[in-house]
């Protein structure tokens, strides 16, 4: 029987100072999306070589509050890729993402899709719904809370406001479309008549390497042809695209170019 090595020491505390019952709906799928938004974070930040596990585990539910301790599988010996942990290190890009909602940041950390949008919705829906209430979601390493984001519910309120506007201005068709964004080649064939071999990373979407595709024939002969302003080699080049990208489970699978911008590329150890 195979045993599964659980991290008890560092717990994601999930507490809902509630002044009304909350509706378990709500409360399910709440926790549901938190757990899809530690789950895209892990995915996004690390690599495909360091076997980090992207699933929290139910430890406890208290009574009082409603109060959830989550934990995740032990990370195995691997250079260290958050100071803290990824749980302290989700913790601080959700309050991040929180302060975007309330109006305290420029730009969110990291690019949020439609569905982004809407599982903080419902990450929040709890409170949103319970005057006086309040959200808290702590990481904690040893019993020591080391990393904690407060929601009040007139702070959900506002964030959920913030949050509809932004998923208004969304055209449905473009939920994966991003604009002008860096695209550093990790291994392509440089052959027009391939369509197969073209990977590339893009940091704002995925930091591992991802197929590639290209819109049309025009897009790749002008990516493929080269650039003659450098003396780099092409990897060593970063590119300005629009691209598609094409997910599996809400994990980025597949980037479609659509517009390659010429004259912005550049050399990024300059």
């Amino acid at each position: 029987m195979n045993t599964i090595d659980i991290d008890f020491d560092k717990k994601l505390e999930v507490k809902i100072n509630n002044e009304r019952p909350v509706n378990l709906t709500d409360l399910t799928v709440s926790l549901l999306d938190l757990s899809s938004q530690f789950q895209r974070f892990v995915e996004h930040e690390s690599s495909e070589d360091c076997d980090i596990s992207s699933e929290l585990l139910i430890k406890e539910v208290r009574s009082g509050s409603i109060v959830v301790e989550l934990v995740t599988k032990a990370a195995p010996l691997v250079p260290l890729l958050w100071q803290g942990g990824s749980l302290y290190q989700w913790v601080a890009t959700a309050s991040n993402i929180i302060d975007w909602f309330l109006g305290k940041a420029k730009n969110p950390p990291q690019d949020l899709t439609k569905k982004d949008l809407l599982q903080w919705k419902n990450i929040i829906e709890p409170v949103a719904k319970d005057a006086g209430s309040q959200l808290v979601i702590s990481a904690s390493d040893n019993a020591t809370v080391i990393n904690q984001l407060i929601l009040s519910s007139e702070q959900a309120n506002a964030a959920q406001n913030f949050i509809n506007r932004k998923i208004a201005n969304i055209d449905e068709p473009a939920d994966h479309i991003h604009k002008k964004k860096v695209l550093v080649w990790y291994q392509t064939k440089f052959d027009s008549n391939s369509e197969t071999g073209d990977k590339a990373i893009v940091e704002a979407i995925r930091k591992n390497p991802t197929k590639v595709i290209f819109e049309n024939n025009a897009v790749k002969e002008a990516m493929l042809h080269g650039h003659n302003s450098f003396n780099k080699q092409w990897h060593e080049l970063a590119y300005v695209v629009d691209i598609e990208v094409q997910t599996i489970s809400g994990v980025p699978k597949l980037y479609k170019i659509l517009r390659y911008y010429e004259d912005y590329t550049f050399d990024p150890g300059e």
